[in-house]
């Protein structure tokens, strides 16, 4: 059994080169977006469209990732980390009122990341929800991935 089920949903999960930040997301000030990191917590499943994390990912979309090489879930790290590429497009879809939207990052061919802006302990950042299969974009094109992790 993978030690992410022995550890608690907020613990973050480094970046395959060691990193706890998996990239950065630029200021982004004509859309009042804010830049930070780029986090990947164990998170936890709470069923269809709950939850956040590691597990979650893994727990909703298993059958998905295999298709990507992702085939345990200490695979999933890996491949977000193959995601948050510099250059990968950000969209947002602004539908949310609040003012921390929600915004997606895509890499074709392996899908799609969600990530919400969080103000935590160690500051400011983005936290990954989850990731899913599908390639297409929704929303508006707001930036690209400045820096990633290797």
């Amino acid at each position: 059994m993978s030690e992410l089920f022995k550890l608690k949903e907020n613990v973050l999960v480094p970046h395959p080169s060691g990193s706890l930040s998996f990239g950065t997301i630029p200021d982004m000030p004509r859309f009042n977006l804010r830049g930070g990191e780029i986090y990947l917590r164990v998170g936890v499943h709470k069923g269809i469209n709950k939850g956040f994390g590691v597990r979650h990912i893994w727990e909703a979309h298993e059958t998905d990732l295999a298709k990507y090489g992702c085939y345990l879930i200490d695979d999933v790290a890996l491949h977000i980390s193959k995601m948050v590429v510099h250059g990968a497009p950000i969209y947002c879809e602004f539908k949310e009122i609040r003012s921390n939207h929600r915004i997606a990052v895509l890499k074709n061919p392996s899908g799609s990341l969600i990530l919400e802006p969080r103000d935590e302990r160690r500051g400011f950042g983005y936290y990954v929800v989850t990731w899913y299969p599908k390639r297409r974009a929704e929303g508006t094109l707001v930036g690209t991935i400045v820096k990633q992790i290797s």
